[in-house]
């Protein structure tokens, strides 16, 4: 009976969805080791803590995080907003409390049609590092107040998953696009905006007729 008992109970707590599955493995070519602090693959409730308050335009639907304009309209943001700027027309949102060194893997996408002036862009530090899409295929990095870098060897498209990885430390970065990897070593490299007083994180704008789709994020904070 007592061994009936114990075999009921390891196959009920082997099957139960409750289990905690084992963190993900810490990888790093600059980071010797971390500390993981954030894990989503977007299967279960929407984290107010890293993503802010709950609006409607983001949403957990089908093991994605989906984020799309707030509204449709100038006239319609305008009437709702009593304001003129910051009209929610476009995908904007941001992944808060990014610790002062990390290591982040994150799976996303901008689904558009098209480039636009500046967008779409994701900031590694709220207008702090940015990077974005190139004509033609490709990203780019400009550093804060320093040089920026063409990248066209990733080939990236819009439309396309991005396997994103970042490793930073003040002073240095590494960016690995689809598996195409380059380390930014300047005195500008940091993610902290003395102005941003909900910083530091990151952020992202689609620009026009765009919704941005998380997959999956990692983040470690740096031992």
């Amino acid at each position: 009976m007592k061994y009936a008992i114990t075999l009921a109970a390891v196959i009920f707590f082997g099957l139960c969805p409750c289990t905690r599955a084992a963190d993900p493995d810490f990888k790093s070519q600059l980071i010797e080791s971390g500390t993981l602090i954030y894990s989503d693959d977007f299967d279960g409730e929407y984290n107010r803590e890293r993503w802010g308050a709950p609006k409607k335009d983001r949403q957990i639907k089908d093991g994605k995080l989906v984020v799309t304009a707030q509204f449709t309209s100038k006239e319609e943001a305008m009437k709702v907003l009593n304001r003129d700027h910051h009209l929610g027309l476009e995908p904007v949102v941001h992944l808060n409390k990014i610790p002062d060194a990390f290591v982040c893997h994150m799976r996303y996408k901008f689904e558009t049609d098209k480039l636009t002036p500046g967008r779409p862009v994701f900031q590694i530090g709220h207008h702090m590092i940015v990077f974005n899409y190139l004509e033609g295929g490709g990203h780019r990095i400009k550093l804060p107040d320093g040089p920026a870098f063409a990248e066209p060897r990733s080939g990236l498209k819009l439309g396309e998953w991005i396997d994103l990885v970042i490793e930073y430390r003040k002073g240095e970065i590494t960016i690995g696009v689809n598996g195409n990897s380059k380390t930014y070593k300047h005195d500008t490299v940091t993610i902290i905006n003395e102005k941003d007083k909900l910083g530091p994180r990151f952020t992202f704008k689609g620009g026009p007729n765009c919704q941005i789709v998380f997959d999956s994020v990692r983040l470690w904070k740096v031992d």
